[in-house]
């Protein structure tokens, strides 16, 4: 039985990066399941590494899913293994992992600067000169780490990584694949697209735009939206039921409120804000990992004015949003498609400076939702959604309904399965000719 391998490169700069590479990660395995269920022979097996956990965990708030993927078969004879490496931490040298650490401090403590500091770089001549500084720091080590796992093909999800990586495969020598899947809805930055790569995914017309006028191959650039995980693409039960299973009220509108994986994005201060203004709603309150918020926020719920539920890290997002009548959550890209594909209208209570603001504009230009920093335009934004007889509320919820496109990570599986040797085919590193002599020598000992 032949062996491929597809990895992933990621840096977990932000929970968005590895929860792309778990959605296509967990559709190429649906994929390949679905194929050896139809008739092709192999088996099904799981690649365990330094951590451990399912290569498709449920889709939960920042359900970033700490682990490798697994590995499976499809094709007939054909073993396939999916690797995720961080490559900051595996690969990069002192102090690039140090500078890879500070993104999350720095986007929630500093936003002002470090919006800054990605308005500045965004120009084709500075990334290059500041990929031509940071990559001597990571090139070795990546060099290595890429011949010790001899990938089939390579999948980028990260926009820091590309020009290491093309520069890597040249030193290698090695014809290998190298996909980018570009994970900004609008405000992708420049360095999305280092010349070099084999081709390149993007999830809007904007971003489409954006690598067009690199003056890149039109022909290597393919629309196929916003992976998020196979789990949003699955039936559910009607919101009535999903509201009995959650104990909630059955006709009072539900807002759910999520502050991502960490827990922020200001959920006390937006719950406080509903509470105090009586709103007629009930809510559905996420803290993610954050347990000294949940903590919080379970001892102040009995001063509210309006009924809560209040929920840490969870694993049942695809069901509390269709439970859901409007969603407050901060502007991640994954967020909002995850969203749209339950066709739930979406308020943004905060955004990245730099990456993220594209995706408020993206939210606002498709009328999908607006952007509600402060505390009384929140209450002002559910009011005017949720007042009965709303047609904003239904013209949201179409919008949605237009926009969304819940199968694009399998859309993206496919475009990279694509890239796979044939059966039967020597991989980019094998050598042919000796790969030929084998398969000649077991013809003749048969």
């Amino acid at each position: 039985m032949s062996q491929r391998c597809i990895v992933f490169l990621i840096s977990d700069t932000g929970g968005g990066h590895r929860s792309a590479a778990l959605a296509i990660s967990s559709a190429i395995q649906l994929l390949q399941e679905r194929a050896a269920s139809n008739g092709d022979s192999g088996r099904v097996e799981r690649n365990e590494a330094k951590t451990t956990a399912d290569a498709r965990p449920d889709p939960g708030n920042g359900a970033d899913g700490r682990a490798r993927a697994g590995s499976g078969a499809g094709e007939a004879g054909t073993q396939l293994r999916l690797e995720i490496v961080e490559a900051f931490e595996e690969c990069g040298a002192f102090p690039l992992r140090q500078f890879a650490r500070l993104y999350g401090p720095a986007s929630r403590y500093t936003p002002g600067l470090y919006g800054l500091i990605f308005h500045l770089s965004n120009h084709p001549g500075r990334i290059n000169e500041v990929q031509h500084l940071l990559s001597p720091l990571m090139l070795k080590r990546l060099e290595r780490r890429l011949s010790e796992l001899r990938p089939d093909v390579i999948v980028s999800v990260h926009p820091l990584l590309n020009y290491v990586t093309v520069a890597a495969l040249r030193h290698l020598a090695r014809p290998v694949p190298f996909l980018v899947v570009v994970t900004d809805l609008i405000s992708a930055h420049h360095s999305w697209f280092t010349e070099g790569a084999t081709a390149y995914v993007v999830p809007t017309e904007e971003t489409r735009q954006l690598y067009l006028a690199r003056g890149l191959d039109p022909e290597r650039v393919h629309l196929l939206g916003m992976p998020i995980h196979p789990r949003f693409t699955l039936p559910v039960a009607s919101r009535e039921e999903l509201r009995a299973q959650l104990g909630l009220e059955p006709e009072r509108p539900v807002v759910l409120l999520v502050g991502g994986g960490e827990g922020s994005g200001g959920l006390r201060t937006a719950v406080e804000a509903i509470s105090q203004a009586r709103l007629p709603v009930q809510l559905l309150v996420v803290t993610g990992r954050n347990r000294r918020l949940y903590t919080q926020l379970q001892k102040e719920q009995r001063k509210w004015q309006v009924p809560a539920k209040i929920m840490g890290f969870v694993t049942n997002m695809p069901e509390l949003m269709h439970a859901a009548d409007v969603i407050v959550t901060k502007a991640g890209p994954g967020s909002i498609c995850e969203a749209l594909s339950c066709n739930l209208p979406i308020i943004l209570s905060g955004y990245v400076p730099g990456q993220e603001e594209g995706n408020v504009t993206f939210v606002e230009r498709n009328g999908v939702g607006v952007l509600a920093r402060e505390p009384h335009q929140l209450v002002q934004a559910l009011q005017e959604l949720l007042e009965p007889g709303s047609t904003l509320l239904q013209q949201r919820i179409e919008n949605a309904r237009r926009l969304s496109r819940p199968q694009a990570a399998f859309d993206i599986a496919r475009l990279i399965l694509s890239y796979l040797p044939p059966p039967g085919q020597p991989g980019p590193w094998e050598d042919r000719q000796v790969v030929t002599q084998v398969a000649t020598a077991k013809v003749k000992g048969r």
